[in-house]
């Protein structure tokens, strides 16, 4: 097919994203419009028209796995697949072509729309543009969006918290030149919170502390007979893992999973866990900051940042078995 599409930087999904609890800073007493434009002068959210028709499948599942990036907002990421059913789409043959063969379709781009639920109205928060991947395109039949779609920023100071709404538009056109006036959209509505956060004492001045507490020598591994070498650290099991521990040369690494963030710490000692109350924001990035898969040294630190929140990691030991399998124990702080 000579598909002419569009390399753009617009990113989404068309399915729903189902709601998720973040964190946003913010007073305790904060609401949505106080954090964002107010009611009084915000401009409600218009979107353009999309087809009656389309020719993009439907019953794909689409999920977004969503967390705070360490600075002034949050991240997005999406897993699924879109695909075009040009098998059976009632629009594989438009009205009026002329042609001699079937028209098959591909998306050409994808673009989002956020809006912000106040009462029954939605309120206009922004357009989100995302860059691609490196090396991906669109005009295919099938788009799988955790390989095509790089991470989506969320800016808490123009967003605030709330509850909110996710508009994507897909855009889809035929394969051939002359069909291209045969162009489709496709929309669907997709809800999402962000909460705000709680801020200790701010008014008497007092530093912000998200108090946390130590889970300690877990042990992760891969010897045979052992359970999967992954964690959750929210659960502390290895059903729906952050990270997955692999061995090469009996060198330990994690590999993050989607959307989770493997970053080193720069500000803890090696081989040192605090004692006594410990906060969250006494953990910091390191200059060279996120890397997957994260190689792991004995007795250094760790941010594992996933959608249930931020998780500081010490590696205690490594034991290998062989060449490939072994035992990590670690131990890291969680939110009280």
């Amino acid at each position: 097919m000579n598909f002419k599409f569009l390399k753009t930087f617009l990113a989404g999904s068309v399915f729903a994203l189902g709601s998720i609890g973040l964190t946003a800073c913010g007073d305790d007493s904060s609401s949505a419009s106080d954090e964002g434009d107010s009611s009084s002068s915000a401009e409600e959210l218009v979107l353009s028209s999309v087809s009656e028709e389309s020719p993009l499948a439907e019953g794909a599942a689409i999920t977004a796995n969503v967390a705070e990036d360490g600075h002034n907002g949050f991240y997005m990421t999406l897993q699924g697949i879109l695909t075009i059913n040009n098998e059976d789409s009632p629009v594989a043959e438009p009205e009026g072509y002329e042609g001699d063969d079937r028209v098959y379709y591909a998306i050409d781009s994808l673009s989002f729309d956020v809006g912000r639920k106040e009462g029954n109205s939605i309120i206009k928060v922004g357009n989100l543009p995302v860059p691609l991947k490196q090396g991906t395109s669109f005009g295919k039949e099938s788009v799988n969006l955790i390989a095509t779609v790089d991470e989506i920023p969320l800016n808490r100071d123009e967003i605030g918290c709330g509850d909110f709404v996710l508009y994507t538009t897909v855009y889809m056109s035929g394969d051939e030149e002359d069909t291209k006036q045969f162009a489709y959209t496709a929309r669907v509505e997709s809800p999402f919170t962000l909460q705000c956060k709680v801020i200790e004492s701010s008014s008497s001045g007092e530093e912000v502390c998200t108090e946390m507490e130590l889970v300690k020598d877990v042990v992760i591994s891969n010897k045979l007979g052992s359970d999967v070498p992954a964690i959750n650290f929210a659960t502390g099991t290895s059903e729906n893992p952050d990270v997955t521990m692999s061995i090469e040369d009996q060198m330990p690494s994690f590999t993050a999973s989607a959307g989770v963030k493997i970053i080193e710490e720069g500000s803890q000692e090696s081989g040192v866990i605090p004692e006594g109350k410990v906060c969250l924001e006494s953990f910091t990035e390191a200059y060279n900051g996120e890397r997957n898969p994260m190689d792991l040294e004995n007795m250094a630190w760790y941010l594992v940042k996933t959608a249930s929140g931020t998780y500081p990691v010490m590696i205690v030991k490594f034991m290998a078995q062989d060449d490939t399998r072994g035992d990590l124990t670690i131990s890291y702080f969680k939110k009280k």
